[in-house]
């Protein structure tokens, strides 16, 4: 439990400057990112803003530690002892991550307090504990010949980071990179840049070598841009956009083909049959994965696709659990559902609902106020009926707390409306039919298909769609893969 949580803010030690070669540094231009506070307006310790100057020094920087073996030669025990220490780390510095992300963000405490950062401690413990448990290969030997195929270090790898779920997602390509024995450069979304900018010492701390792990601060156009072209970065892996993962996947090819890993946009259906005779938790399934973080989760069940026969009754519960993600104040402990990143992001999700009313669809919200109105930025949830599943809302990501409803007649007609999207990230089949559950989870066009659930999973199994909602895994042990190369190394011998 946090106390004296403002007393607490007040008090935080907020650092803004990149990290690199284990220490915090001045940007080359000393220019700044201005920012403030979604909750309520406040204003926030500017960020530094790297440009191509600060990247090349963070690159030459990384490639000389990856090639000095510091890091890459240790012995995985003690890779693995000091991810160990760094989880340790963390966890007696939650509460002091979990202010640093939510004034940041605005997302609630309560949610970075008990799940998210937990969760990101969770990833650490998991990629640790596995990285000495699988092993490379080696083909049959022969008469006068054998041969290993071994995974090989990249070097230097580029991770850009969203603002979404700050830590999770960066210790998900972190610590994998890490335990790969590669050297990494990190750039986090200028929204949520002080979590991670306390870990880069906290690694420090818990015995990373200076050099290995550095962070760069500032814009995606500016910083991740010149990340994603450097010649001397053999990977770049980037969560966000779909627009940006696509700017990424140009300038690999415009550099040096480097290895790219991506995890983008999602439109994902939640699919309800009207064989499904568990309506109540599809419903408390379905509200709390669009409408938690102000839906700003780019796997969130955005598109209910729904059997016609049972789309009314279903909408009863559904309105009155929506009730419950109703935004407060993000800084109570009590609260489950806080603020929308920024007032430009709650703009464009305004804007969207704008143009869903425009279209003809018809907003079946409950009719329950917002309550805070203390120049922060909230969107309260909101349910369209009636919405043509060719329109802007039912196509394009929102990112927000906007669902689309789309009733259907049959099964066959819920998985073509399912599969027509760009995207394909994640999925959900809600049906007591197993035929019916089987068929359906093997059409749809997903990373991952979820049965009679949704946001399910756990470290064991990877995270990654696709279409244009990307390429590659994050999770699992695939992910180390990601984060090295394949090499076959062939040995002649002479008969003796």
């Amino acid at each position: 439990m946090i106390l004296n949580i403002e007393e607490k803010i007040q008090n935080l030690q907020i650092e803004t400057r990149p990290f690199i070669n284990g220490v915090y540094c001045k940007s080359i231009d000393g220019r700044s990112i201005p920012k403030k506070s979604s909750i309520d307006g406040r204003e926030l310790p500017s960020l530094e803003a790297c440009n191509e100057k600060d990247i090349d020094f963070a690159v030459k920087i990384a490639l000389e530690t990856y090639k000095n073996k510091i890091w890459a030669d240790l012995e995985p025990k003690e890779k693995k002892r000091v991810i160990l220490k760094l989880a340790d780390l963390v966890e007696d510095n939650i509460e002091e991550l979990a202010l640093l992300d939510t004034i940041e963000t605005g997302r609630s405490l309560k949610n970075y307090y008990y799940d998210s950062i937990p969760k990101a401690i969770e990833v650490m413990r998991w990629f640790a504990e596995a990285s000495d448990k699988f092993f490379d290969h080696a083909i049959p030997p022969r008469k006068n010949s054998f041969a290993t195929i071994t995974r090989e270090p990249l070097g230097v790898v580029g991770l850009i980071t969203p603002w979404n779920d700050p830590l999770v997602v960066a210790f998900w390509k972190i610590v994998p990179a890490l335990l790969m024995g590669n050297s990494v450069v990190l750039k986090p979304a200028e929204q949520s840049s002080y979590s991670i900018l306390k870990v880069a010492q906290l690694a420090i701390d818990a015995g990373l070598p200076k050099g290995v792990l550095n962070i760069v601060t500032g814009y995606g156009n500016e910083a991740g841009k010149a990340l994603a072209l450097h010649n001397d970065v053999r990977g770049i892996f980037f969560t966000g956009s779909t627009f940006v993962g696509k700017q990424i996947l140009q300038y690999a090819g415009q550099s040096n083909m480097k290895k790219v890993g991506l995890e983008c946009g999602g439109k994902s259906p939640f699919i309800i049959s009207e064989k499904c005779n568990q309506l109540e938790e599809a419903a408390k399934v379905l509200t709390k994965n669009i409408f938690y973080n102000q839906g700003q989760i780019c796997s969130a069940p955005s598109r209910l696709i729904i059997n016609k026969k049972i789309k009314n009754k279903f909408l009863e519960i559904l309105l009155k659990e929506s009730e419950k993600y109703i935004p407060k104040n993000p800084l109570s402990l009590e609260n489950e559902v806080g603020a929308i990143v920024s007032e430009s992001q709650k703009n464009r999700v305004e804007e969207y609902i704008k143009t869903g009313i425009e279209s003809g669809a018809r907003i079946i919200t409950s009719k329950e106020e917002l309550k805070i109105h203390n120049g922060g930025s909230y969107v309260n949830p909101t349910i369209f009926d009636d919405v043509d599943p060719n329109s802007k809302i039912a196509q394009e990501e929102i990112f927000g707390p906007v669902l689309v409803v789309i009733g259907v007649d049959t099964v066959t007609e819920a998985i073509e409306v399912a599969n027509n999207s760009k995207y394909g990230l994640a999925a959900s089949i809600w049906t007591n039919d197993f035929d019916e559950a089987y068929q359906v989870s093997r059409l749809l066009e997903a990373g991952i298909v979820h049965i009679n659930s949704y946001g399910d999973d756990d470290n064991m199994v990877p995270f990654g769609g696709i279409k244009e909602s990307g390429l590659g895994k994050d999770k699992s042990v695939y992910a180390f893969d990601e984060y090295s190369e394949i090499k076959t190394i062939w040995m002649n011998f002479k008969n003796i």
